[in-house]
This record gives structure tokens, C-alpha cells and sequence, in this order.
């Protein structure tokens, strides 16, 4: 008997201060691996675990915009049909950005059959334990983490991987099968970028070569042309 499959969305949220080719690799690998249908760029508003100096969220959505132009014709050159949009439903959020709240509003959204994962770097898995009512989230979407070279997600993670041990596979067909409630732990995706080692980067006046290898042009472009990063 042929089984219809579910309605599969990933959501990747984030600063993006700024957007780098490991976010968007991260959503082509995650397109790739879960099917998706849909992929939802989610620029945080006030992420209530950042300091007050991050850039404002006027440029943080511009450079997102740029960095889904480019993450669409990825996309198309190798043959991924996943839709792409971006969401300012954080943004427009008053007050701090607590994913839980995302994910419910989401959930809402999409209805109780829809396959909801929250995307995320090795990262964010190891500073999960301190996001407001983390323990709650797989009753909303699933996790799909997302490691890095070297990076061990079980090691130092001891109270998420406690809290989540019997939610945790290897197996991304779960999540495709499910609507929420899956920790997938993925290890064949391996980069290393992080926003705030690209934000020193700028300050220490790393070359445009250099810097080119790890944003995408448009955003770069929008950065050098708003004056973004530097002498801060």
C-alpha cells in the first residue's frame, strides 16, 4: 500500500549578522536529506542571548534577502524543488525571540499533520539547554542537527542528550513519517563558519578574497556598500 507523504517543512532561524554559506548549506543539505517542501528563513528579532549590539534588523533581513537569491539559484543548479521563503514573524514579534514561541505559532500555522524541523548547527545543539522552555520542543517540531568538523554531539551535551535520549535517530526517514517529536543527529555535513568569527573577520580587516569564501557576493556587496562591520 502506497503511503502519501506528509507535508515536510524545516525552518532555519537564526541572528544571520551576517548569513554565510554554512547557513546555506545547511538548508541544501537539510532539503536534501528530509525531502523538504519548504524551507522557512527565520531572522530572529531581538535574540534575547545576544548582546544589545547586534545590527539592526533592517540590514539583518536585507542581507537575508540576498542570501535566499542566492540560496534559490543553488537550488535550481542542482535540481532542489524545496520553496524557499523568508519569514518576519519574529521580527515583527514584540519583546524577545524565544523559539518555543516560534515553533507553537508555526505549528499553528501548518496544522497537526505537517512535518515541522527546527534546523540547526552543532552550535546551537550545545547551547539548546539554555533556550527559554527547550525541553517542550519536540512536542511542536522535530530538531535535525547538523554537525561539525570534529565536533562530537554527544560529548559535553549531557543534559539535552538526557532529556532528549529516547527522541534521538540517525534516521531521517522519522522525521518524514512524523510531525514532531525527532532528534536527528546528522554527521555527514561538515562546516565550520560561524557569524561572529566572520564579524572579527571585518574588524581585523580580513581580505575580500578571504571573506568571499565564506559569504555570499550579494550579501558581501550589501555589507561593503552599508558600511557594515567595520571599525567596530
Amino acid at each position: 500500500m502506497d503511503i502519501k507523504k506528509r507535508k515536510s517543512i524545516g525552518i532555519l532561524g537564526g541572528t544571520f549578522d551576517p548569513p554565510h554559506w554554512g547557513h546555506l548549506r545547511l538548508a541544501e543539505h537539510f532539503s536534501r536529506v528530509l525531502q523538504l517542501d519548504h524551507i522557512i528563513w527565520m531572522p530572529a528579532g531581538q535574540p534575547w542571548q545576544k548582546s544589545s549590539d547586534i545590527t539592526p534588523a533592517k540590514h539583518r533581513l536585507a542581507m537575508s534577502e540576498y542570501a535566499i537569491e542566492t540560496l534559490h539559484d543553488l537550488f535550481v543548479d542542482h535540481h532542489i524543488y524545496t520553496k524557499i521563503e523568508i519569514s518576519t514573524l519574529e521580527m515583527s514579534r514584540e519583546g524577545p525571540s524565544y523559539v518555543i514561541d516560534t515553533a507553537k505559532e508555526i505549528r499553528a500555522l501548518y496544522g497537526p499533520e505537517t512535518s515541522i524541523t527546527w534546523l540547526m548547527g552543532a552550535d546551537s545543539w550545545a547551547n539548546i539547554k539554555t533556550w527559554h522552555q527547550w525541553p517542550e520542543l519536540p512536542q511542536y517540531v522535530h530538531l535535525a542537527v547538523a554537525s561539525r568538523p570534529e565536533a562530537d554531539l554527544g560529548n559535553g551535551n549531557q543534559a539535552n542528550n538526557a532529556v532528549f535520549a529516547d527522541k534521538q535517530t540517525l534516521d531521517p526517514q522519522l522525521l518524514q513519517l512524523s510531525p514532531q517529536g525527532h532528534v536527528l543527529f546528522d554527521q555527514s555535513l561538515q562546516i565550520n563558519l560561524s557569524s561572529s568569527a566572520l564579524r572579527d573577520g571585518f574588524y581585523n580587516n580580513a581580505s575580500w578574497d578571504e571573506l568571499a569564501d565564506a559569504i555570499p557576493p550579494l550579501v558581501l556587496d550589501y555589507i561593503e556598500a552599508k558600511g557594515l562591520y567595520r571599525n567596530e
